[in-house]
């Protein structure tokens, strides 16, 4: 799956750091799921001072790793 995140230079720093992402479900899901990160790509705006991060993601059960 796909996804992209716009957002200023800080914003999109925040989530270009991190390899794993946590989302929050609906109520009728489990209450956090955990997705990881690859093949991520950067574009700028810089008129706008605005940036767009896409990036590929699939679902992790994060087992083995420690934080």
């Amino acid at each position: 799956m796909r996804i992209c995140f716009h957002g200023t230079a800080d914003e999109i720093s925040l989530v270009a750091g991190r390899p794993l992402l946590v989302l929050l479900t609906a109520r009728d899901l489990p209450r956090m799921r955990v997705f990881e990160l690859y093949h991520s790509r950067i574009d700028a705006y810089p008129r706008l001072e605005h940036y767009r991060l896409c990036a590929a993601m699939t679902e992790t059960t994060n087992e083995g790793r420690t934080a």
